[in-house]
């Protein structure tokens, strides 16, 4: 008998542990639960099959975004956020969209909802969201809602975190009143939600002292609640725990509140795009806890002043746009600064020899100042530099070796100052650089052969400088490159072949420099290259047959050069995107059928110098948007097609050719209404007959040369009503009157 009480006590004990376990084992979400996730997928549109786990077959607790209780299998989050737009290829995951359907009410025990990132298409945040109770955590941020934010969403009584609004939001609130509801919310984002008319916007959010986070960044808040009294710097807040406010692209103001002073718990404050202006104020700084400070983009100026020195636990720092200037002594003591960024004051002083100290320091902006002097030497001891930006200031003599120390170094930028002497042989040691922009100084010598050590390059901007030396050979290594500027120097010696391997280039610009030789057919695999730009250099040889191969190219620069050779059909076959094509000033020869018609529709045409004649090339008909055109020196012998000059062409440039005949049948038929043309030179030709009387067909002109021709008669009264004209040359012709006008603001 006794035996047979243990054991019903044991089994007792057993079926009570059993039943308190916090798992159920074979337990399932609910059949009710279940169809109401499906009524609301039925609404939705899901065009990449994120819900495609959605199906009756499947218990919904297993559904991708559902989450269930352990306990009693009750849906109690769906996380539907979409995720950031990645690109996989030609892949990009697509929100979903549609409506909202009524029955998400079911979910009595549902405590987690996201569907920020959705496009909801502007229907309105439905209200019954304000039935369900449990919900601890709602976010609804960047799903395209529009209309007024129901009031009902203040019957969430445990709600602690709410997230509405977003970058472009059209959602309003005319009064924030139901915001008291939310007795227990922590974090609150209504980020670029219209509250321009909810006047009691810090009287209602003051009500809440479990508040941890306040977004309301581009909200059109005002100053303050009117209810606040006249004085409304006189406000004593509840928000003892807050430890971020962003109140961002706001108007509060010409001066900042005196109440966010006295938030001690403060961590991360964000006042900037809010329009303060004058000094900031000398006293009254309690924001010991301060790590983030923004105060970018307003209209503050003077010194900075010595509280804001004394903020020690600083991690970031940004005072961009703004009108500071003075003295920057006191930074020494933001030794725990990640960030800093001055960029875009007044400062004028010498690089303070204290940003040494800030030995914690990962990214510096001191750009568009006017710092002078020089760089110093001891920013070496800011070993874990990864941003440095230096440019727009008046920085002078040499780039010290130091600054290329840090080996996590990525982005250098120094360009528009006086900085002169060589690029120090240290950038080698640089191999995390991706950004390196020294362009507009006086930097001379030669590049660095080891540059090409820094194979993550992505940017290279070394152009308006007096560098000379050949290019580096290595810069072949580099073949994350997409932008290499290297023009408008002295440079010499022939282009990389190697620079072939560089096949993510998109900006390849060399121009201006001395550079010899050919250019080499290996650019022919520059696949992702739109814009290549080699002209005005001494370049010899034919044009590469493999350029053609470019199907992303658009401007094609090679004007000013000793180029020659046959350029045929195929070196345009497959340059469908060009628009640009400056070849002139070379001695190329261009041989095509005479049915040839481009795949590309050229906006710039400079074919000057190039032996085309002596027929008009008949292709260039095909050409429907052509801007400019260039074709001096060509050797055409044949009278001008009217159809010319009823096209969209801006200028055009016939000189030094064999044309004959007269142009006023051509100039005074024009059927074009539009008429754009500007600039017009057929100097150095045959042409005869008297000069046409129908100038005012062509408002716009303010060049016409035409110098060295046969012309008779005398000047027409027609061009004397071309307002904009300040050039006309008529010299070496036989007609009467003045042969050659400089017109500035005539009559």
């Amino acid at each position: 008998m006794g035996g047979s009480t243990h054991f019903s006590v044991f089994l007792l004990v057993a079926i009570i542990l059993l039943c308190s376990s916090s798992k159920t084992v074979n337990a399932t979400c609910y059949a009710t639960e279940k169809q109401a996730l499906m009524d609301f997928k039925k609404d939705l549109k899901d065009p990449s099959g994120r819900l495609s786990s959605w199906i009756h077959d499947v218990d919904c607790c297993k559904w991708e975004g559902v989450v269930c209780s352990n306990r009693s299998a009750r849906v109690i989050q769906l996380h539907l956020r979409n995720p950031v737009r990645e690109i996989d290829g030609d892949q990009e995951i697509s929100p979903l969209s549609g409506k909202i359907s009524h029955s998400l009410q079911n979910l009595t025990h549902l405590r987690y909802l996201d569907l920020s990132l959705n496009d909801f298409s502007g229907i309105p945040i439905p209200s019954f969201f304000g039935s369900l109770r449990s919900l601890r955590y709602l976010n609804l941020s960047g799903a395209v809602f529009q209309g007024m934010v129901p009031y009902q969403l203040g019957n969430l009584s445990s709600l602690r975190t709410l997230s509405i609004g977003g970058d472009s939001s059209d959602l309003q609130v005319d009064n924030l009143q139901w915001l008291a509801g939310l007795s227990n919310l922590e974090h609150l984002d209504m980020g670029g939600v219209d509250l321009s008319t909810a006047s009691n916007w810090l009287e209602v959010i003051n009500t809440i002292p479990s508040l941890v986070e306040i977004h309301l960044r581009f909200c059109q808040l005002d100053l303050i609640s009117h209810h606040l009294g006249r004085d409304t710097f006189v406000f004593h807040t509840n928000l003892s725990s807050l430890t971020v406010l962003d109140l961002s692209g706001n108007f509060l103001g010409h001066l900042i509140p005196r109440w966010i002073f006295g938030l001690t718990a403060l961590a991360s404050l964000d006042l900037s795009f809010t329009s303060f202006e004058g000094p900031l104020p000398r006293d009254l700084w309690n924001l010991t806890s301060l790590k983030r400070l923004d105060l970018s983009t307003n209209q503050l100026n003077g010194s900075p002043p010595d509280e804001l020195f004394y903020l020690n636990n600083l991690i970031s720092l940004n005072l961009r746009e703004n009108d500071f200037d003075g003295f920057l002594e006191g930074i020494w003591n933001w030794s725990s600064l990640t960030s800093l960024d001055l960029s875009r004051n007044n400062f004028a002083t010498f690089l303070p020899s204290q940003l040494s100290t800030l030995t914690a320091l990962i990214s510096l902006d001191l750009s568009l100042n006017q710092f002078r002097g020089s760089i110093p030497s001891s920013i070496a001891n800011i070993s874990n530099l990864q941003y440095l930006d230096l440019s727009n200031n008046n920085l002078s003599s040499s780039l010290p070796s130091e600054v290329f120390t840090s080996k996590d170094l990525i982005k250098l930028d120094a360009r528009a100052n006086h900085l002169n002497g060589p690029i120090p042989s240290t950038v080698g040691n640089c191999t995390q650089l991706k950004y390196l922009w020294l362009n507009d100084n006086a930097l001379s010598g030669s590049i660095p052969s080891n540059l090409g050590r820094c194979a993550q390059l992505k940017e290279l901007w070394l152009h308006e400088n007096a560098l000379s030396g050949s290019i580096p050979s290595n810069l072949g290594r580099c073949t994350q490159l997409k932008f290499l500027f290297l023009n408008r120097n002295a440079l010499s010696g022939s282009i990389p072949s190697n620079l072939g391997r560089c096949t993510k280039l998109e900006y390849l610009d060399l121009n201006d420099n001395a550079l010899s030789g050919s250019i080499p057919s290996n650019l022919g695999k520059l696949s992702s290259l739109e814009l290549l730009d080699v002209s005005h250099n001494k370049l010899t040889g034919t044009l590469p047959e493999s350029l053609g191969q470019l199907s992303k190219l658009e401007e094609l620069r090679i004007d000013d050069n000793s180029m020659e050779g046959i350029v045929s059909e195929s070196h345009f076959d497959n340059l469908t995107a060009l628009t640009y094509f400056n070849a002139s000033g070379n001695f190329l020869t261009l041989r095509v059928s005479a049915s040839w018609t481009p795949r590309t529709q050229f906006k710039t045409l400079g074919l000057g110098s190039w032996k085309l004649g002596p027929q008009f090339p008949t292709w260039i008909r095909s050409q429907k948007i052509l801007s400019d055109l260039d074709l001096f020196f060509t050797g055409i012998s044949d009278t001008i097609s009217p159809w010319l000059f009823n096209s969209s062409l801006r200028s055009i440039d016939l000189s030094h050719n064999q044309l004959h005949g007269g142009i006023s049948h051509i100039l005074c038929e024009v059927k074009n209404e539009n008429q754009v043309l500007q600039y017009l030179d057929l100097r150095e030709n045959s042409l005869s007959g008297e000069i046409p009387n129908c100038w005012m067909n062509y408002p716009g002109l303010y060049h016409i040369d035409l110098n060295s021709n046969n012309f008779t008669g005398s000047i027409p009264r027609s061009l004397f009503h071309l307002e904009g004209l300040d050039y006309l040359g008529l010299g070496n012709n036989s007609i009467t009157g003045p042969i050659t006008f400089d017109f500035v603001n005539h009559e």
